[in-house]
């Protein structure tokens, strides 16, 4: 099978490595894949490391004609099948018109991976675009049922919950800390949505305890350097640190006690959390979108109410005060992830869905 993912994102982020983790395991399969992007250099860099030098065309949406002809004439030299997998609705509009271009349509079938929480859209033109695309990948229950509350009008059978997994790397060596600190990770981008001043504030309600604050991302400077006066202002910035873009996730993952997830608004997944869980690190996290999916509050992880600076605080209290009870999460959380999110349960599922796009009649 012939497999082309389109990815118009301009950084990296979780629906990257999605797509970076499917490809490697596609190609280890025997399938032929290919990666298109927009040519930002941040998504190409790790792509092309892996093997997967990326071609470039515009990807700019519903009214970019360039892109549906110049994917339509490399599709046509391909063999079918040809699944054409994109992780946006802005893609799948530049799909399905290369589909539709094609001297044989039939060869080929667009795939979607939807990786936000949010309502369809209910214009003559979106309900059309539904309809079009073959089938539908939804990372979450919360996200299919966000999506089914905007009423698509397309057919439900060809919408799939497929929870999101990673292929972590082998057992790694936990570092343990010498001055007595517990130490809280945040990873991801720095952006309003994703809670980190939550994290600040809960952070200045713990400054009688001996914690340490990584955060590990980059965002905008506008983000970014009010939450370090935040830092200097609450008198905490001795205790958070701000390294940037970390490259290796998990070493830095083995360096923490207690992952930490603040998101604001509802994320689809979070694929931090399977990286945290699957080395043993218990989980602080929002009780919002796809999370409740993942973890069991006060069993692998603890839940807290988005936005809540106290309820964060006394959460990441809580396991700090009691190594025992971080443990027991943190191995409970470890064998969740081993028995119910495992990469190749997950493949499976995507791979007979890439069947399914097939055997569906259009």
């Amino acid at each position: 099978m012939n497999i082309v993912h389109l990815v118009s994102n301009k950084v990296w982020g979780g629906g990257e490595r999605y797509v970076l983790d499917l490809c490697r395991r596609s190609a280890e399969a025997g399938h032929s894949v290919a990666v298109i992007t927009r040519g930002a250099r941040s998504v190409d860099a790790p792509f092309a490391a892996a093997g997967f030098a990326p071609g470039h065309l515009p990807l700019r949406g519903v009214l970019d004609i360039v892109s549906p002809i110049v994917l339509a004439r490399v599709l046509n030299r391909m063999s079918a099948p040809i699944i054409i997998h994109v992780h946006n609705f802005k893609d799948a509009y530049t799909a399905v018109r290369a589909r539709d271009l094609m001297a044989d349509s039939s060869a080929a079938r667009v795939v979607l991976t939807r990786h936000l929480v949010k309502a369809a859209k209910d214009s003559a033109m979106e309900r059309q675009l539904y309809r079009s695309v073959d089938e539908m990948i939804f990372v979450s229950e919360a996200a299919r049922q966000a999506f089914l509350s905007g009423r698509p009008g397309c057919d439900e059978t060809k919408l799939h919950v497929v929870h999101n997994s990673i292929i972590p790397p082998g057992p790694l060596d936990r570092v343990s800390s010498d001055d007595g600190k517990v130490r809280l990770l945040y990873i991801g981008r720095i952006s309003p949505e994703k809670g980190v001043d939550v994290l600040v504030d809960a952070m200045a309600k713990l400054s009688d305890l001996p914690v340490h604050l990584t955060v590990a991302g980059v965002g905008r400077g506008k983000d970014v350097l009010p939450l370090m006066r935040e830092c200097r202002n609450s008198r905490i910035d001795g205790r958070v640190e701000w390294p940037g873009h970390v490259a290796d996730v998990y070493r830095a993952i083995a360096s923490a006690d207690i992952g930490v997830l603040p998101t604001r608004v509802a994320e689809a997944f979070g694929l931090s959390a399977l990286e945290f869980m699957s080395q043993g690190v218990p989980v602080v996290a929002s009780a919002s979108g796809g999370i409740p999916e993942i973890i069991a509050d006060g069993t692998d992880g603890l839940l807290v109410e988005p936005g809540n600076p106290e309820a964060l605080a006394r959460a990441i209290r809580h396991l700090v005060a009691d190594r025992e009870v971080r443990e027991s999460i943190g191995s409970e959380a470890k064998k969740k992830i081993e028995t119910q999110f495992g990469y190749e349960e997950f493949f499976k599922k995507i791979s007979d869905i890439y069947e399914s796009a097939f055997t569906r009649k259009r």
